[in-house]
């Protein structure tokens, strides 16, 4: 077991502490009713910040449940919440009211708390991790667990670490008077054996990504920093499910066009592809993306790759070329033949019923977007997840072979700018772990755009991944319409 029995000093707001486990169903909630015979409950106070736990609210009106007539708001900005449910990535004290035709509920307090593993690990040398990669400013913190040799530190030899700033490798110093709020400062938590753990908080005080790395003794972990990202946006619920006991999902095939305005066959492609965007039978049945290769619109990689994303996934080393789910080549060949082979891999695509479907919520400020995508499953297994960020109407000349003119040939859509899926599973997707049929899994992305992108003419393809038989398929993807839009989980009619 895992779970942190109590933290003290948590977040700004004041030093709490608690003596039970958290987690769903823990807690026995709280009523708030008033004399006219509205209430509202909620079903735990307390709940981890793992955007998983979840608190759910219900109105009562008489001793009659009318929580689908009643709206859930948060007094941050008396703004009403999508469902009468709340969960969260980012610890910290929110505050909530019911509202049911004339009815206004007291105020609603939920506590999320963070999800610590304090537990002994079979690994040797020193080890950092922290609770979680991504804080909001001003309302959350990290915080680091420090092991050396599998256990973690005591409170006595957690002083003895040094933490460094990882971009330049400069020594940061911590006060053993600095409260949360401060850039580094303790808190203190405790385990379910009772013993008690002075742990280092990052606070950071401004958006950006700064990365760390610890010394204690003769050792560091300099060639394993952490990277923590500070947003100033709002961390996306997790999306609603209209039909939870459904898992009958719209299947769609991904295809990806591996093109280069350098490339005069590559019209063929283009004009195939802006055929089937028009064609009423098949324009719903695929989303579409283009990476290009070799020019002024290439996927840029992180400066550990070497080669560019297209050189990657395309080993066929030819230009056009198609992958359908990143597995199944298409070669070019004049339009005609290029609308029938897309369109036969549309159909052998539709032949096997998706094992995954998809939704997701986004927040966008200041050019960091995070995105919170929600995995349901059809059937039990191992998930990965990717998100590709992509802009359209794009100018560039095109080289063109061929005797089309046509005006569109010069505009580029479905841009591929990001690529976030997991190098390291060959851009297949972010590991969900197992996930039993009917059940959920998270990903939150975190991107950061190019203030050259029109944000306007972008938008988000996510897919999912599974494997069979040691290899990767695709096994269903979604798209939004922009970068502030979500997508639902879209059930066959």
């Amino acid at each position: 077991m895992r779970k942190i029995l109590n933290i003290l000093a948590l977040l700004f707001v004041a030093i709490f502490a608690t003596s039970c486990l958290y987690g769903k169903g823990s807690d026995e909630g709280m009523d708030i009713e008033n004399t006219s015979g509205f209430k509202a409950e909620v079903s735990a106070s307390v709940i981890l910040a793992n955007g998983e736990d979840t608190a759910v609210f219900r109105a009562l009106f008489n001793g009659e449940d009318v929580t689908t007539e009643a709206t859930l708001y948060s007094t941050t900005d008396n703004e009403a919440l999508e469902e009468m449910s709340f969960s969260t990535y980012t610890p910290g004290i929110y505050t909530f009211y019911v509202v049911y035709g004339e009815y206004r509920s007291e105020d609603i307090k939920i506590t999320a708390v963070q999800d610590l593993d304090l537990t002994n690990k079979e690994e040797s040398g020193l080890t950092a991790t922290v609770s979680t990669n991504l804080i909001q400013v001003g309302r959350s913190y990290a915080t680091f667990i420090i092991r050396y040799d599998g256990a973690v530190l005591s409170a006595d030899e957690i002083s003895k670490v040094s933490v460094y700033d990882a971009a330049n490798d400069t020594k940061i110093e911590i006060s053993e008077d600095s409260t949360i709020g401060s850039e580094f400062s303790y808190v203190v938590a405790t385990d379910e054996s009772g013993t008690e753990y002075l742990l280092l908080a990052y606070s950071p005080n401004a958006a950006g990504t700064r990365s760390f790395w610890v010394g204690y003794k003769t050792k560091n972990t300099r060639e394993t920093p952490i990277s923590i990202t500070a947003v100033a946006s709002d961390i996306p619920s997790r999306p609603a499910d209209a039909e939870p006991n459904n898992t009958s999902f719209t299947h769609r095939a991904l295809f990806t066009q591996f093109t280069g305005t350098w490339c005069g066959n590559c019209p063929y492609m283009i004009a195939a592809f802006h055929y089937l965007f028009e064609d009423a039978t098949y324009k719903d049945k695929f989303i579409h993306t283009a990476i290009h290769g070799g020019d002024i619109f290439k996927v840029t990689l992180p400066p550990d790759h070497k080669r560019e994303l297209a050189a990657i996934l395309n080993t066929s080393g030819s230009y056009p070329f198609v992958l359908c789910n990143l597995k199944l080549g298409i070669q070019n060949s004049l339009v005609e033949t290029n609308i029938g082979n897309l369109m036969g891999a549309i159909e052998t695509t539709m032949q096997t019923d998706a094992r995954a479907g998809i939704a997701v919520r986004t927040e966008l400020k200041d050019n960091m977007l995070l995105a919170r995508a929600s995995v349901k499953v059809s059937h039990t297994g191992e998930y990965y997840i990717g998100a590709w960020l992509l802009e359209s109407n794009l100018y560039a000349a095109q080289s063109n072979y061929t005797d089309m003119t046509d005006d569109y040939l010069d505009i580029h859509e479905n841009v591929v700018r990001i690529a976030d899926s997991d190098p390291d599973n060959n851009y297949m997707g972010h590991s969900l772990g197992s996930i039993t049929k009917g059940e959920r899994a998270d990903h939150l992305f975190i991107m950061e755009l190019n203030p050259e992108w029109k944000v306007e003419n972008c938008h988000l393809v996510l897919f999912v991944s599974t494997t069979q038989h040691k290899q990767f398929g695709i096994t269903n993807a979604v798209k939004t319409t922009s970068l502030t839009s979500g997508v639902d989980f879209d059930y066959k009619k």
